[in-house]
């Protein structure tokens, strides 16, 4: 948010940023409950989407991806770090569900008990500014919600 309380213009560094909380919060979250995470990050725009890498049962790595039109999915990957598409697999928990449930969710994952599917949800375009989103995700940067 800006100083006077608006939220950040489309597109604009702080705008940008806005997921980043979240995923840090979604990536303590993963560790807290012993789960090892290997890397995480925000990646700008059109989806803005982070990633998590973490540690999965078989020692390889999966790579979870929350975007703001499908919110969570997930893949192993490959030796170069890319998740084939025919093994990508959408969590259904909704837009942006709190970062204990995606933790619970990851680790069912891991533990092979969630498989996911590979039907894609869309809970929003990324073009529907004002819709509340950016308020929920700036959220995790004042108060780690």
């Amino acid at each position: 948010m800006n100083g006077n309380g608006l939220m950040p213009a489309p597109y604009t560094p702080a705008w940008v940023l806005l997921p980043q909380p979240y995923v840090d919060a979604v990536a303590a979250a993963l560790a807290e409950g012993g789960t090892e995470v290997l890397d995480h990050w925000n990646d700008p725009m059109d989806p803005r989407d982070a990633t998590v890498i973490a540690r999965g049962a078989d020692g390889g790595r999966l790579r979870f991806v929350w975007d703001e039109e499908s919110g969570w999915r997930f893949g192993p990957m490959d030796a170069d770090g890319w998740v084939a598409l025919e093994d990508t697999r959408y969590l259904a928990l909704g837009l942006l569900p709190a970062p204990g449930e995606v933790a619970r969710a990851a680790r069912a994952v891991i533990a092979g008990t969630e498989r996911g599917t590979a039907a894609r949800p869309v809970h929003r375009s990324f073009r529907d500014y004002g819709d509340g989103l950016d308020a929920r995700l700036a959220a995790y940067g004042r108060t780690g919600a």
